[in-house]
């Protein structure tokens, strides 16, 4: 489908993934790696959010917004654009489960008109042998973050205060051991962060965390890397906590099925 297509479609991907996770803490003040996973766990549970994210790196960069649900059925939906070679895309998409819905100029070669590209990630993962929890847990996305967060170990150094959105926050440096944050994982999270540390050589991460007088994390900044790859550079900022928010499907008269279109 073309290299810039495809680097769409990656990028598209590691922005995608919904879940959810568990626990509470306070903010502010000096702090203790776990105190760290517990807003992490606070944040994760609550309901739903908003983020405003960016991704650079391997040639592809990527900015936008979007909402999303937590829980163990993720939900969201989101608008990016997209910088491949020169040339600007901008992206729609709708996650529902493990579908992914998108709609984009750029997706015209495959429809041969502007219509919303299904992926089903469940029948690719049946279908190849593909851990469907990497595909989604292990992108950038806020459960991905917030589950990196889990894994917090070691020496948490204070930064400095700074407002995020006009929000008082700390910032906090701290460094992300996946092993850790594997063992405080459940379900398909922990399942993906084993794999994670199976396939990309990398066991620690280092990752930049804004936390707020509530508890809940505000923003996260890290950058991610495996074995002969570039650093992939992720910023995302956190707001509008609130209940879940309803996430529907397009019609299903204007969805073209990208399986049945490269013949499985």
């Amino acid at each position: 489908m073309g290299r810039r297509l495809a680097a769409v479609f990656v990028l598209v991907l590691a922005l995608a993934g919904c879940g959810g996770g568990g626990g509470g803490s306070g903010g502010g003040g000096a702090k203790s790696s776990d105190q760290i996973a517990l807003a992490a766990d606070k944040t994760s549970k609550a309901g739903s959010m908003q983020a405003d994210f960016s991704v650079s790196g391997a040639g592809v960069d990527g900015h936008g917004t979007g909402v999303f649900n937590t829980g163990p059925k993720g939900s969201g939906r989101l608008s990016i654009t997209v910088d491949v070679g020169g040339r600007s895309f901008k992206i729609d998409t709708v996650i529902t489960g493990t579908v992914l819905y998108m709609r984009s100029p750029a997706f015209k070669q495959i429809t041969g008109r502007e219509k919303w590209v299904k992926l089903d990630l469940g029948k690719i993962a049946r279908q190849r042998g593909i851990d469907l929890g990497s595909l989604l847990n292990t992108s950038p996305t806020p459960t991905s973050a917030l589950a990196y967060l889990g894994g917090s170990a070691g020496k948490v150094e204070k930064v400095g205060s700074a407002k995020v959105q006009g929000v008082d926050t700390t910032h906090y440096r701290v460094t992300v051991d996946l092993q850790r944050a594997a063992s405080h994982a459940k379900g398909t999270a922990r399942q993906s962060l084993k794999r994670l540390l199976q396939t990309s050589g990398v066991s620690k991460v280092p990752e930049d965390v804004w936390i707020d007088d509530q508890g809940f994390v505000r923003k996260v900044v890290y950058e991610s890397a495996g074995r002969g790859t570039k650093k992939t550079r992720v910023s995302m900022v956190l707001h509008d906590f609130g209940p879940r928010v309803s996430i529907q499907p397009p019609p299903s008269g204007s969805v073209v099925d990208i399986m049945n279109q490269v013949g499985g």
